[in-house]
């Protein structure tokens, strides 16, 4: 799989097409277009001609259009060696006083809500819990390849004479950050050759469809005869040259600037295509969660909210939580630990992260005149959930 002859020269600096250069023109028809003319769809990649680029060894099937997933390398299905022990922390509980600061400082927050019940309530009873969130997540790396093609600059081209095409998974590449999405593309070596676009027949330019090549467009003033009907101070009717095509019929196509050629998007003018085997590699951190939360306030206000660190543990592939005290955690933690492990058959496991995260939250039962109700202190920030507060709005009025 050599280069073509007159394909490739390393010493070369391709010239880019431009506007004017003395080639000839391809005019469609036997005059210029209605200047109103509905314009054709702009080529979509998949559109364009490809240039008569071979299958590299290794990478046979390979499209230009759409990345080809590569099966990783054979892994681990679980954790191996002695599985290590596991500590769990506890968390903090709330005083009255804290529940009735993190109202008022709740209630000042707000907009419109008026202050009074916050600082005159008075605290029937608080009942404080741990809500428990459950994490994991599997940080695994994708590989996928395709053809692709970009307009021949100049420059070297690492081509198949320079040696065998690595493997997709044997070409290093590194995630920035663990447990990070992170995508990275790279030509993969040996794989590059220089070829004609074939797309604009290696001119670099294209006929312009809008002019269909004439530079020019009929005039949609005067409908292409050069003239309209104008009317003088005295009501008579008169012909008069057409002031926007002056009288010509016709008009410069603004989409080419009339030189009846437009510069091809597939090569960019320069034309020739360098044609490689792109190596796509994603890094996706999957997380699922389960959240444990025995009160009535919404569950999913536990998941954003700060909380303790009662557990956590990051292995190449990590053993389900067995131990801690509630079932409910040991049988969500077996379950999503054991679907993680075959999920995605295409990428390759690098690690496992499971956090077990302890988050406060004390109900709140209060009373304020007549009115009484229930709020949640929740988080390390101690936020607060308090739908039915009685003054949510300027005038102070009650939602009672």
């Amino acid at each position: 799989m050599s280069q073509s002859p007159g394909e490739y020269d390393p010493d070369e600096t391709p010239g880019q097409w431009a506007p004017g250069a003395d080639e000839e023109k391809e005019k469609r028809g036997d005059k210029p277009p209605k200047g109103k003319k509905e314009k054709k769809p702009k080529k979509t990649k998949k559109d364009r001609a490809n240039p008569d680029f071979d299958d590299i060894p290794g990478y046979g099937g390979n499209a230009f259009h759409g990345d080809s997933d590569v099966k990783p390398p054979q892994a681990p299905t679980g954790p191996t060696g002695e599985q290590p022990p596991m500590t769990f922390s506890d968390t903090a509980q709330l005083t009255e006083d804290d529940c009735k600061k993190a109202l008022e400082k709740f209630v000042d927050d707000q907009l419109c809500y008026g202050s009074k019940p916050a600082k005159e309530c008075k605290i029937l009873s608080t009942k404080g819990v741990t809500a428990l969130h459950y994490i994991l997540e599997t940080f695994s790396e994708n590989r996928s390849t395709k053809k692709k093609k970009v307009p021949y600059k100049g420059g070297h081209v690492d081509g198949p004479e320079n040696g065998e095409a690595p493997k997709p998974w044997d070409i290093p590449v590194s995630a920035k950050k663990e447990f990070k999405d992170d995508k990275i593309k790279k030509e993969v070596p040996h794989t590059a050759k220089v070829k004609k676009c074939k797309d604009c027949k290696g001119r670099g330019w294209e006929t312009c469809d809008d002019c269909d090549g004439w530079g020019r467009v009929e005039c949609d003033s005067c409908d292409g005869s050069g003239n309209r009907t104008a009317t003088d101070a005295e009501g008579n009717e008169y012909e008069e040259n057409c002031p926007f095509c002056f009288g010509t019929g016709q008009r410069m196509c603004m989409d080419c600037g009339g030189d009846g050629r437009v510069t091809c998007d597939d090569c960019e003018g320069y034309r020739k295509l360098k044609c490689f085997i792109q190596l796509k590699v994603k890094f996706i951190n999957h997380d699922d969660d389960y959240i444990l939360e025995t009160t009535d306030m919404p569950d999913e206000l536990v998941a954003t909210a700060g909380g303790n660190i009662l557990f956590q543990q990051e292995l190449p592939m990590v053993w389900p939580i067995n131990t801690y005290p509630v079932k409910e955690i040991n049988e969500q933690s077996a379950k999503m630990v054991n679907a993680h492990r075959t999920k995605w058959p295409n990428e390759l496991i690098h690690k496992q992260r499971q956090t077990l995260r302890g988050v406060p939250v004390t109900e709140v039962e209060y009373k304020w005149e007549d009115f009484k109700s229930r709020y949640w202190v929740y988080g390390s920030e101690r936020k607060v959930y308090a739908p039915d507060y009685p003054q949510q709005c300027c005038c102070g009025c009650s939602i009672i």
